[in-house]
């Protein structure tokens, strides 16, 4: 089985405006474990962004601010099309477009979108090693700063087309060959597949 990881592909196409600010427009989490320090400030819901750059707006919106996968109605429309429903879509509203050539006019209907997949990462196939976890959150640390490929733990995958570790990479998307068919269909704009290890 081939799984990708999905992400916007903002860092490689300049063209594409993206968000750098989000403001809530639902219910916020505020977490911090008292033993590691570790903290979650996170809209449980909608929110609207400040968009800025580029000058065409993609059906993959990247997001610098938590990350948070966005993405435009093109791409929802078509995932549930296709019978791809593990997953919840949250209105994403514009509130200023700054230093882009993009127009208002044109910018589509956005969605944060949320996925109930589940899998676990494998630490030591993505070439990672755990240093110390936190006995009161679970947070941990690993000796290298980010993973450039990600492996899947055999068996842990639930077989949802969009899924996520959501205990340890709760703001990574991975997907089965299905999404990106779609994605390759359907001509997404700034989508990033990369395929796992």
């Amino acid at each position: 089985m081939t799984f990708f990881e999905m992400s916007d592909n903002s860092s490689y196409e300049q063209k594409w405006t993206y968000a750098f600010k989000v403001h809530p427009t639902s219910h916020v989490v505020h977490w911090s474990c008292p033993a590691c320090g570790r903290a979650e400030n996170l809209p449980t819901g909608s929110f609207d962004v400040d968009l800025e750059g580029g000058s065409l707006f993609p059906d993959f919106l990247g997001c610098g601010a938590y990350p948070l996968l966005i993405v435009s109605e093109r791409v929802v429309t078509a995932w549930e099309k296709c019978g791809i429903t593990t997953f919840r879509a949250f209105p994403v509203g514009i509130s200023s477009i700054g230093e882009s050539q993009a127009q208002r006019a044109s910018a589509p209907q956005y969605f944060r979108i949320e996925v109930s997949g589940e899998c676990r990462v494998d630490f030591a196939a993505s070439g990672a090693s755990i240093k110390t976890i936190c006995g009161r959150c679970g947070e941990i640390a690993t000796d290298v700063p980010y993973i450039k490929r990600f492996s899947i733990l055999s068996g842990s995958w639930d077989g949802s087309p969009l899924f996520r570790d959501h205990r340890y990479f709760p703001r990574v998307t991975f997907c089965s060959a299905r999404v990106k068919q779609i994605a390759d269909a359907e001509h997404f704009s700034n989508v990033r597949m990369q395929v796992l290890s």
